[in-house]
């Protein structure tokens, strides 16, 4: 099997009518689209050479904006709190979702200007708008805490989530015709938050969290070379790294805190970059092992569990691990096209 044409297939299998890409077509909680996830799977499918799989994904996005106009006109006016967040998750439509599961983040619009900045071509004045509208929303909101990336931890600032943030602010601006504050957000992280001479994973957790390579690769907002990326990535690959699948952090339950193949990836795709590719390759070789007999990738495998006793309980509740998710696939395409 091709896993990488099969990646392809999986995706464009799952993107809907509308443009959106479901997180996982299999798993009873993620059938929604996050700006996030489908960011990320749209620059992925660029990569592959898929451009009208991801205009569609973008033109979608740029259409969700439009469509809740004044809620992001309001959220930029006035005083930014959780309860007044737009949503990172949307149904396959384009709506808001009905339900009480937590919604409040700022790194998935982040992710969507970095994403379509780079399709200029696709975007005309009303789309140019929209984005600077969406881009004075995060210029507003980037130091109020939020949830982060893994859904957790609302009342902190998140380094990941204001990475998201500077790579799509620092992107838009060809496209907005102005300068925004990717720089201070930057000062900011470079300043507040770091440890021990890395980045940590929030203004309140000095440990380190696998999203923190994002700032080296995909987004390329820090030198991979530099000191700061260096040290991050020795620290991630010291503490999270087993047998060529990455955890999210120390203290992870999600199913046990398995390994995550999309954070294997970016790992990967770093360290390709910069050279590295003996332990590049052992995680190339370690995601493809665990692609089923479709070609599926899942979301984290349960291996070298970091709480095993909590694996069994989420099993219950939610029935086993997402797979294939479109995000390990996104992040597998990404990696092999570094």
């Amino acid at each position: 099997m091709n896993l990488l044409e099969r990646s392809i297939e999986i995706i464009e299998a799952n993107q809907s009518k509308h443009g959106s890409y479901i997180a996982s077509p299999n798993f009873s909680q993620y059938g929604y689209c996050w700006f996030r996830d489908g960011s990320f799977v749209a620059h992925a499918m660029e990569k592959a050479g898929r451009e009208e799989s991801s205009a569609r994904f973008i033109r979608w996005g740029l259409n969700v904006l439009k469509r809740y106009r004044d809620s992001l006109q309001k959220a930029t006016a006035g005083n930014v709190t959780l309860d007044n967040f737009l949503p990172t998750r949307y149904t396959m439509e384009g709506f808001y979702s009905e339900d009480n599961w937590t919604n409040a983040q700022s790194d998935g619009y982040g992710t969507f200007l970095w994403v379509a900045a780079q399709r200029p071509e696709l975007l005309d004045q009303s789309d140019c708008e929209i984005c600077d509208m969406t881009a004075k929303y995060l210029e507003r909101v980037w130091k109020v805490p939020c949830y982060d990336v893994w859904e957790e931890s609302p009342n902190m600032v998140h380094t990941s989530t204001l990475l998201s943030i500077a790579a799509g602010l620092k992107a838009i601006e060809g496209i907005i015709n102005r300068k925004t504050v990717w720089r201070d957000i930057m000062d900011f992280i470079l300043k507040e938050l770091t440890s021990d001479g890395r980045l940590k994973k929030s203004n309140t957790a000095d440990e380190v969290d696998s999203s923190l390579i994002w700032a080296s690769y995909p987004y390329g907002l820090l030198d991979g070379d530099s000191l700061l990326i260096k040290k991050t990535a020795r620290t991630v690959m010291s503490e999270l790294y087993f047998d060529g699948g990455l955890k999210r952090y120390k203290k992870d339950t999600y199913y046990g805190g398995g390994s995550w193949v999309l954070l294997s990836a970016y790992l990967a795709g770093h360290l390709k970059s910069n050279g590295e590719r003996d332990i590049s390759e052992e995680i190339e070789a370690w995601i493809e092992r665990k692609a089923d007999l479709n070609g599926f990738l899942p979301e984290q495998v349960p291996e070298n569990l970091l709480e095993e006793r909590m694996y069994a309980p989420w099993v219950e509740k939610w029935g086993e691990i997402a797979s294939p998710l479109l995000w390990s696939h996104a992040a597998y395409i990404d990696m092999l096209l570094q």
